[in-house]
Parts: structure tokens; C-alpha cells; sequence
């Protein structure tokens, strides 16, 4: 069993919780879930990486155990970029992995671009918020889901924990199983994270709810594949099946193609299971991951000694 330790480090707005596997001493990984989530949705497949890295789980703000934002105003992709830089300068990281999953994939990449030089490998658990691809004919409607919807529904996204929805254990065990297809013992690991109590034995949950909406920037579907595929460093992509058979890579076609990347640095596979796998089958994930981490692109291609 990897040793797991668990801290607060501080950023501008409050606290950011760290969840760690392993020896500090080894190559960092920074690992990043993705929206309304834990780091304890990795512990499955981090128990099955090699033990030879440091594993960093970080909790953005209003997720697990760290803290909003300042309340009464909207969140975009690139304030929780910023959460990432909090991180890395507080471990004075010269360089990193990255491993995210959904929206943390999308966090990765923007960092990586607004932070050069910093990660050397990217690996994305279907990274279905890449899709924030915005055609000129469809920018009204991202701005309804981006704005409109955030100030009609004001009430609601600011308020506080105390004036949530309150239920039992059960109920909300039963609510991470049906939202996420998590097993019971996946969703009790994760409630214990992303609750707290209510008072009458009942629980309620502590996510941001502005995470919901998170604002993301109008981008072209050219611009966007431009802006991806000319990154250099060494990028693994996984995709659940049932997130691409349900369109959520519609406007991101390059992804599945490996000579879109000019640099023949990305690897694409497609596993079966839904977004996430990782923490329901972590199995079907892990060979990828390890291979990708010990011998990057050759792991991949079986050009390296497994």
C-alpha cells in the first residue's frame, strides 16, 4: 500500500488542499481531478502506477477539502490554471509530470501553454472539457450557458454550505453512485472529502457550485486544434468509450488522429467503461499510464524494454 499524507499549502484567496503517494524524493507527478471531484477518485490508480514517482494529488479550490474562491463571483478555467502555479512554486518544482482527468486535462494544458518549459509529460483521463470549442454560429448560446445562466441562477451559486441541501449518508452515497456509476466504497471515499456534517446525522456536500458553470473562453475549432497539437512535450490521451460514442469529442476530431500532432508526440487510446474509469476499472488505465511515465512515446509504441 503506497504511504498516503495529506496537508494544506496557502494560496491568495485561502486554503488548497494535498493529498501525496509516496517518497518526496522521487520525480513529482501532479496529479488533477476534474470539476465538482477529489483526489480520492486517483487512489485506485495510483495503488497500481509504479512506485517510483511522487504523486501529488491537488484539491481545486471549492473541491475535497480546500477552499472557494471568493463567493459572489464567476469562475473561469483560468483562475483554477492559477491554482495549479500556486502548487508547483510552493514545491520550487523545476519541472513535472501532469496527470489529469476531464476538466483538470483541459487545466493541464492551458498551464502548459501560459507556463512553458514546466511539464514534460501531459497524460488526460478523457479530457471531455477540451470541447469548449466555440464556432461563430453558436456564441450566443455559449454565452447563455457561460453568463446568462450563472446570473439567473445567482441565489443558488452563492450560496453558502450551510444553506445546502441536507441528506442522509445513504442518500448521498446513493447520489455519487448514480451521477458517477462509482462503486459504494469508491462513493464513500469520496464523500468523506466533499461533505461535511449537517447536523441530525445528516451530511451535505461542500462543492463549489460555480464549478458547474466554469466560464471557458470562445475559441474557434481551428484555433483550438492549432493551439493543441503544436505543443512539443509528450502527451497520452485516454478516452472512455461511452464518452466518445456520446458525442463529447464531436468538435475535437484531431484528437483521434496522431498525425494531426506535427511533432508525433501523441499517443491516443480508447478504452472501454465510461468518464470514469479510472476509478471504477483502473485496471483497464493503468498499463497505459505506466508505460507512458517510465518510457513515454517508445512505451507506447513497445519500442522500449517493459
Amino acid at each position: 500500500m503506497t504511504l498516503e499524507k495529506e496537508w494544506f499549502i496557502q494560496a491568495p484567496w485561502g486554503r488548497l488542499c494535498i493529498v501525496a503517494w509516496g517518497d518526496c524524493c522521487d520525480p513529482p507527478v501532479l496529479v488533477c481531478h476534474g470539476a465538482k471531484d477529489s483526489a480520492a477518485s486517483f487512489r485506485p490508480l495510483i495503488k497500481l502506477l509504479p512506485k517510483k514517482y511522487y504523486y501529488i494529488g491537488m484539491e481545486l479550490p471549492g473541491n475535497g477539502k480546500s477552499d472557494p474562491m471568493p463567493p459572489g463571483l464567476m469562475i473561469s478555467l483560468y483562475d483554477l490554471v492559477y491554482s495549479i502555479q500556486v502548487v508547483v512554486k510552493h514545491f520550487r518544482w523545476d519541472s513535472f509530470i501532469y496527470l489529469g482527468h476531464s476538466m483538470g486535462c483541459t487545466l493541464g494544458y492551458i498551464y502548459n501553454i501560459s507556463y512553458p518549459g514546466k511539464i514534460t509529460k501531459i497524460i488526460q483521463l478523457d479530457p471531455i472539457t477540451i470541447g469548449f470549442v466555440v464556432p461563430v454560429e453558436k456564441f450566443s448560446n455559449w454565452y447563455n450557458v457561460s453568463f446568462k445562466s450563472y446570473f439567473d441562477n445567482y441565489e443558488r451559486f452563492s450560496r453558502q454550505n450551510a444553506d445546502k441541501p441536507r441528506y442522509t449518508r445513504e442518500e448521498a452515497i446513493g447520489k455519487l453512485v448514480k451521477r458517477r456509476g462509482f462503486t459504494e466504497q469508491a462513493a464513500e471515499e469520496t464523500l468523506v472529502r466533499v461533505s461535511e456534517p449537517a447536523g441530525d446525522g445528516l451530511v451535505r456536500f461542500t462543492f463549489d457550485e460555480r464549478i458547474e458553470i466554469l466560464t471557458y473562453p470562445p475559441i474557434s475549432p481551428d484555433y483550438i486544434r492549432k493551439l493543441f497539437t503544436n505543443i512539443k512535450i509528450p502527451i497520452l490521451t485516454i478516452i472512455a468509450d461511452a464518452s466518445n460514442k456520446s458525442g463529447k469529442y464531436k468538435e475535437t476530431p484531431f484528437l483521434f488522429d496522431e498525425k494531426a500532432f506535427p511533432n508525433n508526440n501523441h499517443r491516443l487510446r480508447e478504452v472501454f467503461g465510461n468518464h470514469d474509469l479510472h476509478v471504477i476499472h483502473p485496471e483497464r488505465v493503468a498499463s497505459f499510464v505506466a508505460q507512458f511515465l517510465l518510457y513515454g512515446i517508445n512505451g507506447l509504441d513497445n519500442k522500449a524494454k517493459l
